[in-house]
C-alpha cells in the first residue's frame, strides 16, 4: 500500500472546500476554536453567543466576571489571531 503524502492531502482538501464555496464557514470556525483556546475553558462556559461579521467577533457572555477578562486580553487574542492565520483577518472583538 501507497503511502499518501500529507502536503497533497492538504492541498486537495483546501481545493475541494474552495470548490464548494465553504471556505468562509471553515475560516470563522478556526477563528473561534483559537479563541477559546486562547481565552481558556474558565472563560468559554460563560460563553453565550459568538458570531463573526465583517472581521469583528462578537461574543456574549453571562458573566461580566469573564467578560472583563477578556476585554483585557483583546488585542493581544487579535494580534495572534491574526498571526497564527498570516493575514489580517479579524480587526475587533465585541464584547457584550
Amino acid at each position: 500500500m501507497e503511502r499518501i503524502d500529507p502536503q497533497k492531502a492538504e492541498k486537495a482538501v483546501k481545493l475541494f472546500v474552495k470548490q464548494l464555496g465553504l471556505e468562509k464557514g471553515f475560516k470563522k470556525y478556526r477563528i473561534m476554536k483559537t479563541f477559546n483556546e486562547m481565552v481558556g475553558e474558565s472563560v468559554v462556559k460563560h460563553i453565550k453567543k459568538k458570531t463573526i461579521y465583517e472581521r469583528k467577533l462578537f461574543v456574549f457572555f453571562d458573566s461580566s466576571i469573564a467578560r472583563n477578562q477578556v476585554f483585557m486580553q483583546r488585542n493581544t487574542i487579535i494580534q495572534n489571531i491574526n498571526q497564527q492565520y498570516g493575514e489580517y483577518i479579524l480587526e475587533e472583538i465585541i464584547l457584550k
